[in-house]
């Protein structure tokens, strides 16, 4: 029997959702980007999941985080150089799990029949697309978006490409992240924009971050955070990493309302706030707190515990 799991949390008389990052259900059964971990999320009652994809030669797409494949799989060098046919003989590291295909997940997903599912496709691929490559992930799309039951929203951190699916479909959903213009001095595992810690104590790399003598941190974040919500005008959702949220918080500024007070009734997202990480329960409070309607974890049948225990209710 499939165990069950939590949909949301309950936060101050609201509901805020819970996205399963990467398939993951916390439970430890199925390693990120799975196809058996997309079972298990399913049939568990999540109401929102997320997956990574990355282009592979000839047409097809893999469930997989890293432009290269040496750290998640048995294999080695770059996803794009894979086939959809080569690809299929990498597993997991540290497991006989094969890779999965987005071509397999359409095969699940577009004979879902039953609670409505919010499903973001997070591309990984970044470098600018041609007319061509948006058109195809586009085409990739179609099943997944022909079934009523499912709502699709397509987030990458190239707001380039973003624009450019926008431009050839307006009518689809996509979701914003600018932290590689914008965030908190968090030291993550791979380089990365923006390059410097600003006066503010903020990384990112614009004019305005080095102005203190003219501006105070209220001014410059209000500034920073609405200019960057108009990237893509029409995002249903903005996501912001937990650090950023808590920083800005310390500083005095909400980010959370201030994307509400720009881009309008959009949802904000909160990342990725892992039980198992050090200070999670505080930046899960400080997340709530802040109005998040949102909320991306790798342990999502663990963080209704962390509520009760942690934060305020």
């Amino acid at each position: 029997m499939s165990p069950v799991l939590p949909a949301h949390l309950a936060y101050d008389g609201r509901t805020v959702s819970l996205k399963y990052h990467r398939l993951l259900s916390g439970l430890g059964t199925y390693p990120p980007n799975s196809l058996g971990g997309l079972e298990e999320v399913i049939t568990g009652g999540a109401e929102v999941i997320e997956f990574d994809i990355r282009t592979l030669a000839g047409g097809d797409y893999v469930l997989l985080h890293d432009a290269q494949v040496d750290r998640e799989t048995t294999g080695r060098g770059p996803a794009s150089a894979h086939t959809a046919a080569s690809v299929k003989h990498l597993c997991h590291r540290g497991t006989d799990i094969p890779l999965t295909l987005l071509s397999e997940v359409t095969a699940v997903l577009r004979r879902h029949d039953g609670p409505a599912l919010k499903v973001q496709v997070d591309v990984k691929d970044t470098e600018p697309f041609t007319p061509a490559d948006a058109e195809r992930v586009l085409g990739a799309l179609v099943p997944l978006r022909g079934n009523p039951r499912l709502r699709i929203v397509v987030g990458t951190l190239g707001d380039w490409n973003l624009r450019l699916l926008r431009r050839l479909d307006p009518s689809l959903e996509v979701g914003l992240d600018f932290f590689i213009y914008l965030d908190a001095p968090v030291v993550d595992e791979f380089p990365r924009l923006p390059t410097r810690v600003n006066a503010f104590g903020y990384l990112d790399d614009h004019p305005l971050g080095w102005m203190r003598a003219a501006l105070d941190v209220r001014g410059y974040l209000e500034d920073r955070i609405e200019s960057l919500c108009r990237l893509v005008p029409g995002a249903v959702e903005v996501y912001l990493r937990k650090e950023f949220v808590a920083q800005a918080v310390r500083d005095g500024v909400n980010p959370v309302e201030v994307v509400r007070r720009t881009c309008g009734d959009v949802g904000v997202d909160v990342w990725t706030v892992n039980a198992d990480e050090p200070g999670a329960t505080g930046l899960l409070a400080t997340a709530l707190a802040a109005g998040a309607t949102q909320i991306t974890t790798d342990t999502a049948s663990q963080l209704p515990a962390m509520v009760r225990s942690g934060a305020p209710r």
